[in-house]
């Protein structure tokens, strides 16, 4: 029936022979391909008078497409391909029609492999199945006639139904409303079922719930915690900016009446005051320095060391030299140079000199002014608009304004928090025009009803809104007679002892002598580790002056034992580096205050005066 092909070894002819007497008897055609996809052989039944096939055309052909007939070929490619890609045999039906005649067959592709599994080639089998789908039509016909007969009696029935007595329709109704009430029963088991089923559930959020509220309260600790230990850093910084401001009975022997309304946004600020006492003048600012909280308290911090040390350097220099010269301490200190994205810190100021020779006010302004009020008279000396910091005018001096005072003048200076303040009906800012005539209005006044009224118009302006700066005012009058008076010392600290810890003879013999008329006791220790031993034998102390730097045993440490024995005994520090790491060290260590030297008489008195009648 076919050309032998001389590429298929003797195994393939063997292997067909095998399918071809083993398939006869199941396949009525047979086809077989080699692995490039060519026939090798084409077995047909003696009854091929469906197909017409020519075997000697057909023979090392593609196999591609069969020619069955004249008008119908057999295109099995894709079945082909698709066996290749998965190995699995491809069945598919054709019929073909012949002669007004039509045939049915049912194709099979599979592949030819050796006995060591090796794909030799592969086998398409088509079986006649024309006799399998004529009985199937048949068959389909009495199926289709059965349910027409069924449906017939399905409509007499159902007419019947109709047609039915009374009873039997008022039984099919009793029927349906037991079924309905069946319905209902069933679905008010499945809603109670659902309506366990929610219980459930909300229980188990319940439980969910409860543990959310577990976990919220131990976070809730966590940062109650946290945020205690950050409250206790900042009242812990709080008591060291306190230390620093200058002590009001200090403030009382400088002025003879005069109030500082100072409030805090927050625990600490970026506002402070400063004064100090050189020969017969006395220096006063009010600085506002950049930020609030914590950042601001540190700036000021760094502004009240360099004005100490500034006037320490140098008591004869004029109100905008002392400007000048911190900011130049604050550039170096910030290491500002005037770069894009630079940090712009710095402080506002006004800055006053009280001259008691001459009768004399200098005054220098770093966008802080100076009001003065001289017979119900504003007069306003206006600051150089530029800040203490890096600024285009950095290189430009400040301004020292110099005013003639008489008695009675009235002076303030302020930062720009009470001003700025948004409040009233509107929700505005204060503004300087109504400050100014706030103060007008109650100039002849006493300075503390003066500071009552400032600060009730404060709290009445902001109401229920959130004060947005730190506040500083302050005011003083003019009256150089009264001032001498008050500059009298009128300490007596007759029955209490003070323990001095200094290495230094000369600055001992310097404290001694100043203390001489306070008729205070003085105990002296040369060093920290006798300053221990004396403070332990000594029950009696009242309070203690600690230098820094000593032999043996520094001050910080003699602190820290001093403080272990007792923890209310006041400790005041002396040291000339006020803004060194052994200042906070010292805080840390314990000590409730410090004075820088070279030591201020009164600014020794009244800095003692706050610590040693508050210890009985």
């Amino acid at each position: 029936m076919g050309k032998s092909n001389n590429s298929i070894n003797t195994n393939l002819e063997s292997l067909k022979e095998n399918i071809f007497y083993t398939i006869s008897s199941l396949a009525d055609y047979l086809f077989i391909l080699d692995t490039e996809e060519k026939y090798i052989d084409i077995r047909l039944p003696e009854r091929h008078n469906i197909i017409d096939i020519n075997p000697e055309k057909s023979l090392n052909k593609n196999f591609k497409e069969v020619f069955i007939s004249n008008d119908f070929k057999l295109n099995f490619e894709k079945h082909l391909i698709k066996l290749k890609e998965t190995t699995i045999n491809q069945e598919f039906e054709f019929t073909i029609s012949k002669n007004l005649d039509t045939f049915f067959l049912y194709a099979k592709i599979s592949e030819l492999k050796s006995e060591r599994g090796e794909v030799l080639g592969y086998v398409l089998l088509a079986h006649d199945i024309t006799k399998l789908r004529l009985n199937e039509e048949k068959l389909n016909k009495k199926i289709e006639e059965h349910e027409n007969k069924i449906s017939t009696l399905e409509k007499d029935v159902n007419f019947y139904i109709k047609q039915g007595d009374v009873v039997t329709s008022q039984r099919t109704k009793i029927q349906k409303e037991r079924d309905t009430m069946a319905e209902e029963k069933s679905e008010m088991a499945r809603q109670k079922e659902r309506m366990e089923e929610d219980l459930n559930f909300i229980m188990k959020q319940g439980d969910k719930i409860a543990e959310q509220k577990h976990k919220l309260k131990i976070q809730h600790d966590i940062v109650r915690k946290q945020n205690k230990k950050i409250e206790d850093s900042i009242l812990y910084a709080k008591r060291i900016q306190s230390a620093v401001l200058p002590p009001n009975r200090f403030i009382q022997h400088l002025l003879s009446e005069h109030f500082i309304f100072y409030k805090p946004r927050d625990i600490v600020s970026g506002d402070f005051y400063w004064t100090k006492q050189v020969d017969n003048k006395i220096f006063i600012a009010a600085a506002d320095c950049t930020g609030h909280g914590v950042p601001g308290a540190l700036m000021s911090m760094l502004g009240i060391t360099f004005l100490n040390e500034i006037i320490n350097k140098n008591s004869n220099i004029h109100a905008n030299e002392i400007l000048n010269e911190l900011r130049i301490h604050i550039i170096s200190s910030l290491r500002q140079t005037g770069s894009t994205g630079e940090s712009r810190d710095g402080l506002d100021i006004a800055l006053c000199i009280l001259n008691h020779e001459d009768k004399s006010l200098e005054y220098a302004g770093a966008n802080n002014p100076l009001y003065l009020i001289r017979n119900n008279e504003l007069q306003e000396t206006k600051p150089d608009r530029m800040p203490i910091g890096i600024h285009r005018r950095a290189k430009e001096s400040f301004q020292n304004n110099v005013i003639k005072l008489e008695k009675d003048d009235l002076i303030y200076i302020f930062s720009d928090g009470f001003i700025d303040q948004f409040g009233g009906p509107d929700g505005r800012k204060y503004l300087s025009a109504n400050f100014k005539k706030l103060l007008v209005e109650h100039n002849a006044k006493s300075l503390a009803q003066q500071k009552y009224i400032i600060e009730q118009s404060f709290e009445q302006w902001k109401g229920e809104r959130k004060q947005l700066d730190d506040i500083l005012i302050i005011g003083f009058r003019i009256a150089f007679g009264k001032e001498e008076v008050k500059s009298k010392l009128d300490y007596d600290w007759a029955g209490k002892t003070v323990l001095i810890a200094e290495d230094d003879e000369a600055n001992f013999m310097l404290l001694r002598k100043a203390l001489e008329k306070t008729n205070v006791d003085i105990i002296h220790a040369e060093n920290g580790k006798d300053a221990v031993k004396l403070f332990r034998t000594n029950p009696d102390i009242d309070l203690v002056l600690m230098d820094i730097r000593m032999p043996i045993m520094d001050g910080i440490e003699a602190t820290t034992q001093i403080k272990h024995i007792d923890k209310e005994i006041p400790v005041i520090v002396q040291t000339a580096f006020t803004m060194s790491s052994e200042k906070e060290k010292s805080f840390k260590a314990g000590c409730d205050d410090y004075i820088s030297k070279p030591i201020n008489i009164k600014e020794l008195y009244a800095t003692m005066c706050k610590h040693i009648e508050k210890h009985e």
